[in-house]
């Protein structure tokens, strides 16, 4: 069965980290479903880069997915955090045992506002680490527990993307991605 990803952004995102993601996933031929908080399909990147995204949030809410990868950036990750569709789509995730997963200031912001960190191990970037219930493992730049896979930032992007790559499709996928973008 063929896997499918859901990277929301909203505007401030850091590019980066979503785009990563994106395209870390899309060289492994995974579906991944771009969707735009805010009611349009361009979105702008906290450096003033305008994405056009696939979808929008509201029409995701049905689906179903393997993963849901949150980026950071500010005001991004606040604006995720105050999206109703996708507060739903996070606990639905959460409760049905599926990955979900959130880079830099997202962790604190979004998943540990919305009580999605309760017991887990995570990172974060070092602005936000004192936000999170833990920091014990804030120094770790991908940190995975159960089906949370945290990250630090925009430096552990790539990192980041491939290891929920090989999470969900499996490390030969991994490798040969990391291989097609000269990292491994």
């Amino acid at each position: 069965m063929k896997k499918k990803i859901l990277v929301p952004l909203a505007e401030g995102f850091e590019m980066i980290e979503a785009l990563a993601v994106v395209d870390v996933f899309r060289r492994a031929s995974v579906s991944v479903d771009i969707a735009a908080i805010g009611g349009q399909l361009a979105v702008t990147s906290s450096h003033q880069v305008v994405v056009q995204a696939d979808t929008l949030i509201e029409q995701c809410e049905d689906q179903e997915y393997d993963l849901i990868v949150l980026p950071g950036g500010i005001p991004g990750a606040e604006n995720l955090k105050k999206s109703k569709p996708l507060e739903k789509l996070l606990k639905r995730q959460h409760q049905q045992d599926k990955f979900f997963a959130a880079i830099c200031a997202a962790p604190a912001v979004v998943l540990q506002s919305h009580g999605l960190l309760e017991g887990k191990k995570a990172t974060c970037h070092p602005m936000f680490l004192e936000e999170l219930s833990s920091q014990e493992h804030g120094r770790e730049r991908v940190v995975i527990d159960g089906k949370c896979v945290t990250s630090r930032g925009a430096g552990t992007a790539i990192e980041f993307g491939l290891e929920l790559l090989g999470i969900l499709c499996g490390e030969d996928k991994k490798k040969e991605v990391a291989t097609q973008m000269a990292i491994a």
